[in-house]
């Protein structure tokens, strides 16, 4: 049953129509558009499946391809292929931030290439098309309407690359200081003053020193970025 408007004055009224209202044109204009919205969801789904990695030879003649979308959605695209069971390839970098006013460290996550989505199919114009149809992937990148097909020796050499170059974490890091190094504090209410380090706290980022208050000399902590190496 669809529904019909009439305009009545300056007021617009709903009535309910029914099958049998309809006329003969009607009727084949609602069929043919049915019939045109089932052909394009069939045509979209054997596009798809063309760019699946369960097709049938995928194994042995699948190549790796690049597409590009907006920084930032490279993750969120892979798994939405990934479940239509489109193989894909977004390296991941992995950083943590420096422990600072009591903080704890935050693990931070992100895409190695920033933009980019490799994706894996069986190098044909259904399956390039399927990968766009599945996706809000922007476009492919390639030249002339056709897709770059990866080298896949240069997929195996970035592939080891990614893994090889993980980014250090920060507490991973040597400490720019060292125990017993004379130190100038560069911010802070003892700026300018000149200390001994005593004790590093690596976990966190820290020294211990000590600094003469009131004619005493007293331990206090320091973030090791807020000193610097005296001259």
């Amino acid at each position: 049953m669809t529904m019909q408007h009439k305009i009545t004055g300056k007021k617009i009224s709903y009535k309910p129509m029914i099958a049998s209202d309809l006329t003969n044109s009607e009727r084949r204009r609602i069929d043919d558009g049915k019939v045109r919205a089932e052909r394009a969801r069939n045509a979209h789904h054997n596009l798809v499946r063309m760019a699946r990695k369960d097709v049938v030879g995928f194994d042995s003649r699948a190549r790796w391809i690049v597409g590009t979308c907006r920084s930032g959605t490279e993750q969120a695209i892979g798994e939405e292929l990934k479940e239509q069971k489109i193989e894909t390839w977004c390296p991941l970098e992995h950083f943590r931030t420096r422990p600072r006013r009591g903080l704890k460290p935050v693990d931070i996550y992100r895409p190695f290439f920033r933009g980019y989505l490799f994706v894996r199919v069986v190098p044909c114009h259904e399956a390039f098309a399927g990968v766009l149809c599945a996706s809000r992937l922007n476009s492919l990148m390639g030249r002339d309407g056709e897709p770059f097909l990866m080298p896949p020796r240069l997929m195996d050499a970035l592939m080891l690359s990614v893994q090889k170059d993980d980014l250090k974490q920060d507490d991973e890091k040597p400490l720019p200081v060292h125990k017993g190094d004379r130190i100038v504090i560069r911010s802070g209410p003892f700026v300018d003053f000149q200390t001994t380090v005593r004790k590093l706290i690596g976990e966190r980022w820290k020294l211990q020193a000590e600094v003469n208050i009131f004619g005493r000399m007293t331990p206090i902590e320091l973030d090791i970025d807020s000193v610097a190496l005296s001259p």
